[in-house]
């Protein structure tokens, strides 16, 4: 008797001492979509390079200032996941699509919060075979995760298992799409295709031994283009049905939708076909009627969120998707470009602080550049449940002023549903 209350005491000492035992924490991965180092985006960051007596960079020779606007709306992610759409091999010449970019763009996202990268896509081959062994070498010496390519076929199919709060991820990554032809020879590095089907479906069999929730980075479609093609479509829900449980698309640079899928057995998968481009310096404008008013500069983070109770194998989740854009202007008083990414949550919330203050022209002004806002954000909803609505995808909204005479949508982080 004495020893079974002994043992409850220490039971309790223990769930006090390791809260976590007792209570699911939330996992939060992040994703973005395409990081695109245009040359104009490196030379405005080479422009606010900061030094120090020495001649040394305090500030990742300016490339920090890219993404100044975004840093806390990823630093609270376990993982953020972003697609490094460029090579990197000095002396780092390039030309308008044919991309490259100095190494300290590497130090910049990890300052901003980035810890795992996609490198598998079209510009993979840019700067030729040199270029992504180069950029193999970088990203080890930046001690950034990195998955779709490595330096040999076992690891660039193997992928990566990152555990979070008990939950193991596992990430694999494709493109179905090169600027370049496949080399026969590999020598010292592997891309993953997406199409090698029997190589793909061998890879998600293996992860899903190692992992409790699997995740694929894909890079296909078409650019520009607002819906997936139908055999992307077709490829990516017999992935699904082999294994995978959510799907993370890049490619087309503009916003597509999200799409739930009920597997054969039994779980919930998604599949974002498109995020869009998380910085670049394209400024296309689309079109389309359900699309209108949505470009290359209109964007989306994807955030998942996990949680899984001590002594239970029942994950549950949900998605946050926050609307960003890319600022891309000039200073007025320096006349340098001004290139960033930023929440358009943190826009909002500035143009509230200005309605606090304005008088009644003023606040008329705004209204109107808040209903604007709101038809955009009304826009990005419209597109991500094209398919269908997705009760675990929200789109957090704050989209007006108090007072405002247009209906305000409050932010919620906890209102929806969680999936298992």
């Amino acid at each position: 008797m004495v020893y079974m209350k002994k043992k409850h005491i220490f039971l309790v000492l223990l769930l006090l001492a390791v809260p976590s035992l007792s209570f699911a924490r939330e996992a939060r991965v992040y994703f973005t979509g395409d990081i695109i180092m245009h040359m104009p985006i490196r030379t405005a960051a080479l422009s606010y390079n900061v030094t120090d007596r020495k001649n040394r960079t305090l500030n990742n020779r300016g490339f920090d200032f890219l993404f100044e606007r975004i840093g806390d709306n990823l630093r609270d992610a376990d993982i953020a996941v972003g697609n490094m759409e460029f090579p990197i091999l000095p002396p780092y010449s390039s030309r308008p699509v044919k991309f490259n970019c100095e190494h300290e763009i590497l130090g910049a996202l990890k300052k901003a919060g980035f810890n795992l990268l996609n490198f598998v896509n079209n510009h993979i081959l840019d700067q030729a075979e040199a270029g992504v062994i180069s950029s193999l070498r970088f990203l080890n010496e930046y001690r950034m995760d990195f998955v779709g390519v490595n330096s040999s076929e076992g690891l660039a199919r193997a992928g990566i298992v990152k555990k979070v709060r008990g939950i193991r991820i596992g990430f694999i990554a494709y493109t179905g799409i090169l600027n370049y032809p496949r080399p026969k020879k590999q020598e010292g590095f592997y891309i993953n295709w997406l199409y090698d089907t029997d190589k793909v479906r061998k890879d998600i069999a293996d992860m899903k031994k190692r992992c409790d929730y699997l995740v694929m980075i894909v890079h296909t479609g078409k650019e520009y283009v607002q819906e997936p093609m139908a055999c992307d479509r077709k490829i990516l829900k017999s992935y699904v049905e082999d294994g995978v449980d959510l799907v993370i698309g890049h490619h087309p640079h503009v916003l597509q939708p999200a799409e739930k899928i009920i597997s054969r057995d039994g779980r919930n998968c998604y599949i974002f076909y498109s995020l869009g481009n998380f910085i670049s310096n394209q400024q296309t404008r689309l079109t389309a009627d359900y699309n209108n008013g949505l470009g290359t500069r209109d964007s989306i983070i994807v955030k998942l969120i996990m949680k899984k109770a001590f002594f239970s194998s029942r994950i549950t989740f949900r998605f946050e998707v926050e609307p960003i854009k890319t600022i891309n202007t000039h200073d007025a008083k320096t006349g340098r470009r001004v290139i960033q990414t930023m929440s358009q949550l943190d826009s909002i919330e500035q143009m509230k602080a200005r309605y606090a203050k304005a008088d009644a022209n003023e606040k008329r002004t705004i209204e109107r550049q808040m209903q604007q806002l709101k038809s955009k954000l009304d826009l990005m909803e419209r597109v991500l449940h094209r398919y269908g609505r997705v009760p675990e995808i929200m789109v957090v909204r704050n989209d007006m002023p108090a007072g405002s005479t247009v209906i305000s949508t409050a932010r919620r982080k906890d209102s929806v549903n969680p999936s298992n």
